[in-house]
């Protein structure tokens, strides 16, 4: 009734194929994902804006705000300006503000701004002057009116505030 022919292997042999080239293009996209890295070294001395979607680690000189994923600064850098980032590792000298879920001073940091963070660590040794703001996670940052209608048709208002926070009903 039924039997295999080589034209019913070659279809199988083909999608197997397709699945391995399938899964090199799925690796090869995964790759392309990957935190992007970048060093400005010790020689180096940027004025204006930095800008990354992955991580930069500054062994150098900076005059102006920098933005990106996860920021260290190594050594004995000196920054004049903001950052803004997810994870921000301080050593050497930061003139400026720095925004950032996390932010590290280590033992041979010298920050001068202010510190916006939901975790802040400092180091024994770390010099600091300036003032610290904790960040709301994002999760519980939005903040809003909500409106439900109740079951017997009356209008009930409540505001969405963080977990920290009472709900405010009226």
């Amino acid at each position: 009734m039924f039997r295999k022919t080589a034209a019913h292997k070659e279809p199988l042999a083909k999608s197997a194929e397709s699945t391995t080239n399938a899964n090199r293009t799925a690796d090869f996209t995964a790759r392309q994902k990957e935190v992007k890295h970048s060093i400005l070294s010790a020689d180096t001395t940027l004025t204006g804006e930095l800008k990354s979607e992955g991580d930069i680690t500054i062994e150098g000189t900076i005059d102006g705000n920098i933005k990106c994923r996860c920021l260290t600064l190594n050594g004995a850098p000196e920054i004049k300006g903001s950052a803004n980032a997810e994870t921000a590792i301080v050593s050497g000298t930061f003139k400026g503000d720095i925004r950032a879920k996390k932010v590290i001073l280590t033992k041979t940091a010298k920050m001068r701004g202010d510190i916006f963070n939901e975790t802040l660590e400092i180091h024994p040794g770390a010099d600091f002057q300036g003032q610290v703001a904790r960040l709301q996670p994002e999760k519980s940052t939005s903040v809003g009116s909500i409106k439900h209608k109740m079951a017997n048709g009356a209008e009930h208002q409540a505001e969405a505030v963080s977990p920290q926070q009472p709900a405010a009903i009226g």
